[in-house]
């Protein structure tokens, strides 16, 4: 019997001194999830908040949002990237105004414009002229064409109407 638990001694003792834990598959697959993880949660697109004063109409679209300079027409100002170009002031001149060319916002817009060439130019890639119009659901037509032909004129052509999608 002895003899037994002087072996039973033994397998105890050699099994406690070598049971060590491997960690290195475990961070493997930890690494792999979370690059998974990273891929997916970027190719969502892009989360565009309306501004202030700002009801978006509503539309049946199949195309999501994608990065763009961004125009906010409220129910009385516009804004270039959250930059104020047309006060409540201003605002209701632009419908009884002769042209359809918006001073300010032009100004504003090519000066956008002329920046993203340089970034595009220097980096190599194509200037899109891609913009997004955030327009009330309560403003008039008139000025919606004024700010659009604007924004085609500064240089940006491609224009997408910024809606909610009704499922």
């Amino acid at each position: 019997m002895a003899i037994a638990r002087v072996k039973r001694a033994a397998r105890k003792k050699r099994g406690a001194s070598e049971s060590k834990l491997n960690i290195t598959s475990m961070m493997d697959m930890f690494t792999i999830i979370l690059v998974f993880l990273i891929k997916n949660y970027s190719s969502g697109g892009a989360i565009v908040t309306p501004a202030d004063n700002l009801t978006l109409p509503s539309s049946i679209v199949e195309q999501s949002a994608k990065e763009a300079l961004n125009v906010k027409i409220a129910r009385n100002t516009v804004m270039v990237e959250n930059n104020l170009v047309i006060d409540s002031d201003q605002y209701p001149k632009i419908a009884d105004q002769q042209e359809f060319m918006i001073e300010p916002l032009y100004e504003e817009l090519s000066e956008f414009a002329r920046r993203a060439q340089q970034l595009a130019q220097s980096t190599g890639q194509e200037f899109s002229g891609m913009i997004t119009i955030q327009g009330d659901a309560e403003i008039p037509y008139s000025i919606l064409t004024r700010i659009m032909y604007t924004c085609g004129q500064a240089g940006y052509p491609n224009m997408n109407l910024f809606v909610y999608r009704q499922d």
